[in-house]
């Protein structure tokens, strides 16, 4: 928050001093944006030290320098060390705990080895055998260490099986024989290297993407970056690769997104995701803990990990506080949400239809008053979202008055640029000559309600924050 207030303060001052010492509007522009480019550049230096753009030939070895790093520190071979990344999904700080706990627990090692997963593994080739499961003689075949032997065909098609439903485990085809074949083996397939990398980039919180449409952007995190501007211009969060929704915490916003989508089509199909591999899975019939492909167990009401908090009662869960029914608050917010949406979408429209024109002073202001009332509307948009989840939730309407003020002044807003905007990209005539102002009173009433809407965005994500830690301290 004090990076954002200074670099703001910068910038005023910088647009004040500017302003001062020029009279001319186009020489006072140049100046200003000189200055303004200057200071964005230097902030996005700090923030680009911060991630690291992978290109897709770089994430397998991604993948296998963290497989080589943990082998070195921990002693163990890659076959050990991939099957606990397995086990955890990926999931840097249970792998590491894991590690831990090897070298001091010898019965956590000895169940592990149990469950087949503290267990080497290699393959041995037979030219001419018996396969124990088509009954095929003289066929090419092949064993692990438990010696259970099967034709190249019967593993080539349960290697298929596994790959096609994206796990990349590949058991003994002896019943309850726990062995594996080598990763070595499988990494010749290249599916079975597509499905790790996708396994790291969804677990690993080292590593996000962006979400934005048809970009295929990844990154690495070198710290706790959780707001990461995409090459592609989209601003997004790291953690729940969505578009940016500070200051509202990606806890507070996948409640929001609950009571949000509880009432959709999904919910009423019964469908719910799992929280290990993100699969969409829909219940027929039967309790509400749902078994994944991927191996795990989970809640179909809550989308949680079935542990033994959730009791014995396999129809009902207390851990499910989301509203099965929409209530009037949120049919409210979803016009809200879907007006906000039209009015971004149209104000692109006319950043499009600029980028056509001569770029000449004046549109150049435009661009940017159509770049400031963007972000306004985007910080609206977060800001219904919050308002909905305080009357949802808490029955807490403290922020509404102020909410309809911001919005009032941003659609005011909206109204003064848009009538502007249709003067310059259509015909003059077309404009309502009540609407049609001089161009420098237009810079002086859009200068001074960027300034107001800038301190109001400011006061809301202090208080947003706020009220977030004193509804937590509440539930806790």
């Amino acid at each position: 928050m004090g990076q954002i207030c200074i670099k703001r303060a910068r910038e005023m001052q910088c647009s004040n001093q500017e302003r001062n010492e020029e009279n001319s509007y186009g020489q006072s522009f140049e100046v200003y944006e000189k200055c303004c480019l200057k200071q964005s550049f230097q902030y996005m230096q700090g923030r680009q030290e911060q991630i690291i753009q992978l290109m897709q030939p770089d994430l397998y070895q991604e993948l296998q320098q963290q497989i080589e790093k943990q082998k070195n520190s921990t002693k163990e071979s890659i076959q050990i060390v991939m099957n606990i990344f397995l086990y955890f999904n990926f999931k840097e700080d249970d792998v590491q705990r894991c590690f831990n706990l090897l070298k001091t627990n010898s019965d956590y090692k000895e169940d592990l080895r149990l469950i087949g997963i503290y267990r080497e593994s290699s393959l041995k080739y037979h030219k001419k055998e018996l396969c124990s499961l088509c009954s095929q003689e003289n066929m090419e075949c092949y064993s692990l260490r438990c010696q259970h032997i099967f034709c190249k065909d019967c593993w080539h098609q349960m290697i298929e099986i596994q790959l096609s439903d994206t796990i990349p485990i590949v058991q003994c085809l002896e019943y309850q024989c726990l062995e594996r074949l080598p990763h070595q083996f499988l990494e010749l397939n290249q599916l079975y290297k597509e499905i790790l990398v996708k396994r790291m980039l969804y677990n690993d919180s080292n590593y996000t993407w962006c979400p934005g449409f048809n970009c295929s952007n990844i990154y690495k995190l070198q710290g706790l970056t959780l707001k990461i501007k995409c090459h592609c211009g989209l601003k997004f969060c790291s953690k729940c690769k969505v578009e940016t929704h500070y200051p509202i915490t990606c806890e507070t916003l996948k409640e929001i997104t609950q009571y949000k989508e509880s009432s959709q089509n999904w919910t009423a199909l019964d469908i719910s995701v799992c929280p290990f591999c993100s699969r969409s899975i829909q219940r027929i019939q039967g309790c509400i803990q749902m078994s994944c492909v991927c191996g795990n167990h989970f809640c179909n009401k809550c989308s949680q990990p079935w542990n033994k908090e959730h009791g014995q009662d396999y129809v009902n869960c207390s851990f499910a506080s989301y509203n099965k029914n929409p209530s009037q608050i949120l049919n409210q917010m979803r016009q809200n949400e879907s007006a906000i949406t039209k009015d971004i979408f149209q104000l692109e429209s006319y950043q499009q239809q600029l980028n056509k024109q001569n770029q000449d002073y004046q549109s150049h202001r435009l661009q940017r008053s159509l770049s400031n009332l963007i972000k306004f509307k985007q910080f609206e948009k977060i800001v219904l979202y919050f308002t909905y989840y305080l009357n949802e939730k808490f029955n807490d309407n403290s922020l509404d008055h102020y909410y309809e003020k911001f919005q009032l002044e941003i659609t005011n807003y909206k109204r003064i640029l848009v009538n502007q905007l249709q003067g310059v990209l259509f015909d003059e005539q077309e404009v309502k000559k009540n609407d049609k102002i001089e161009f420098n009173q237009f810079l002086n009433l859009t200068y001074q309600m960027d300034q107001n809407l800038k301190v109001q965005r400011h006061c809301f994500k202090k208080q947003i924050i706020e009220l977030q830690q004193e509804k937590q301290q509440l539930v806790q």
